[in-house]
Formats: structure tokens, sequence, C-alpha cells
């Protein structure tokens, strides 16, 4: 598995990561960021943005969401040892690139998204 893209939205932030897994297939896991969502910071979907006209919106909490997670996990434990993890989250950001920019982003990710409050 390995993270092929990262985008960041302009709408209060939105991010989406696009993992390709050991299959070859991708898959497109954001975070609904839109300042006027009632998910803002809490909702996962699949899909390309929350407004893509093929988005998968995951119920919080929810099993789907459980799934993603749980895929998220895996490419963690697979491909980011610690001694990895360690040297992209103490580098600095602007002088990644390429494939460690990509993993610092997604570790980015996984901290956003493991910790938050789901509740309503």
């Amino acid at each position: 598995m390995r993270i092929v893209d990262y985008a960041l939205a302009t709408d209060g932030g939105t991010q989406v990561i696009d993992l390709e897994k050991d299959d070859g297939q991708r898959v497109c896991i954001g975070l609904d960021g839109r300042m006027d969502s009632t998910g803002a910071g809490k909702q996962l979907f699949i899909g390309a943005g929350p407004e893509s006209p093929n988005v998968l919106m995951l119920p919080i909490a929810g099993p789907e969401e459980n799934e993603v997670l749980l895929l998220l996990q895996r490419w963690l434990e697979e491909t980011q040892g610690s001694t990895r993890r360690e040297f992209l989250m103490s580098a600095d950001i602007e002088t990644l690139q390429g494939q460690d920019l990509l993993d610092r982003l997604a570790l980015e990710f996984l901290l956003v998204v493991r910790p938050r409050d789901v509740g309503t």
C-alpha cells in the first residue's frame, strides 16, 4: 500500500488522501472540513470531496468508518515503521518531497481522524 496523492481543499479544511492498495485499487479517503458542514472535522467520506457526485459519506462511528480506519491503520503498520514515523514527523515539512511528503501528510491526517470527538 502507498499514498499516491493528498489534497487540502480551500473550503475550510477538507482533506483527502488517495491510497493505493496492494491489489492496485485506489481509494480516496477524506475528512469533511467544510466550515458550514454539521460534520466538519468529524465526518469521513470516500470520494474526491464531500460534494462530489459519487461521494459516500460514512456514518460517524459506524462499521463503514471503522473499516476505513482499519485500512489506514494497516497502511501505517505495514509501511511506516517507528523510525520512519519519527523521521517524518520531526522533519521540517518544507524540506520533504515526493513519497516522504505524501507519507507525512497522511500521518498528519491520521493524527486528526483518530482522536476526533465523534459525539454530537
